[in-house]
């Protein structure tokens, strides 16, 4: 059964052991760990493993916010690496082949998670080179990936916030194990406060974006991404030091198209989540839309004020600028 969850449910820190007020939702699904909201499907042991972990140099990440264009990535990535030969997956998905460091394989146990085991083992064992998944901020990363000097090849994809909260709304709806907010406004006040599940956006993406001339770091934007996937699919693969002909770049790009990816079992992670009741009865998909813009079917004219007023505030100085349409 999902737990209910509206604005008025707010739990205090003295039944939680979170050290701010959640909503009853968030107190069901999550704890708290070094002052960010985590599910428990991603628990202290995964936290403390990840930042542990034992980083090769020739290891490739790619690192985002939730719903950035993660899966997206990993698609382009394992194409390039294949030299666009799609069958070289051997039926696997792209969830699979790129291992999530930061949570329990609840893939092979989606009815009882607390049999699942974290997936940072499997990764642990892989032969080099490694391609692997973080959501962590950069403070929860493993020890050489979080100063100036990123001891292994990182891709970074950043989203514009609006269309990320949109999507993540959607997608804790979508995702059993996940807080289940019942609404838009509850799910937007927490996004705003820097309380969604794996935390605030803006400390996520700025150390990065500080980041961006490094030579073991890709700074990508989702939305440069969807004008110029081609161009897109050249930078990753000069960052992999692959040299592909036209005819291979043209395949990958072909691959990794939304439409293409969606109806791709390889591709969609869909058959691998666990979903909600929800979900499974709206029939929603893990790759939902896709699009820039879609933001201005949800916020309202006060939140979208609230949101550009932090916005500004925060990315003030950096150079940092998204396209919102």
């Amino acid at each position: 059964m999902e737990s209910s969850c509206d604005a008025e449910k707010y739990i205090g820190n003295e039944t939680t052991g979170f050290s701010f007020k959640v909503p009853e939702c968030v107190a069901a699904t999550c704890y708290e760990y070094r002052g960010t909201v985590m599910p428990n499907f991603m628990p202290i042991d995964c936290r403390q493993a990840l930042e542990k972990f034992k980083v090769r140099h020739d290891d490739i990440f790619v690192i985002t916010y939730p719903k950035s264009g993660t899966t997206w990535m990993q698609q382009i990535m394992l194409l390039v690496k294949f030299d666009g030969d799609i069958d070289n997956q051997g039926g696997r998905n792209v969830m699979e082949l790129v291992p999530f460091l930061d949570m329990l394989d609840i893939f092979t146990s989606p009815d009882n998670f607390e049999e699942a085991t974290p997936i940072i083992l499997t990764a642990c064992d892989m032969p080099s080179p490694r391609m692997l998944k973080s959501h962590a901020p950069t403070r929860l990363l493993p020890v050489d990936l979080r100063g100036d000097e990123p001891k292994a090849k990182v891709i970074y994809v950043a989203r514009n916030p609006k269309d990320v909260a949109v999507s993540y709304y959607h997608f804790c709806r979508f995702a059993r194990g996940l807080p289940f907010y019942e609404t838009w406004d509850l799910f937007f006040e927490e996004f705003l406060a820097g309380r969604a599940p794996q935390g605030n956006w803006f400390e996520n993406v700025l150390p990065w974006w500080r980041r961006r001339n490094h030579p073991n770091v890709l700074f990508l934007k989702y939305e440069d991404m969807q004008k110029d996937l081609k161009g897109a699919v050249k930078q990753v693969a000069r960052f992999m030091e692959k040299s592909l002909a036209d005819d291979v770049i043209d395949r990958i790009v072909e691959a990794s198209r939304f439409d293409r990816m969606k109806i791709d079992t390889q591709s969609n992670p869909d058959s691998l989540f666990p979903k909600t009741d929800t979900a499974k009865k709206e029939g929603a998909s893990f790759m939902r839309k896709g699009a820039v813009g879609n933001w201005k079917h949800y916020f309202t004219v006060d939140q979208n004020r609230r949101f550009d007023k932090l916005y500004a505030r925060k990315l003030a100085g950096t150079g940092l600028v998204f396209e919102f349409e």
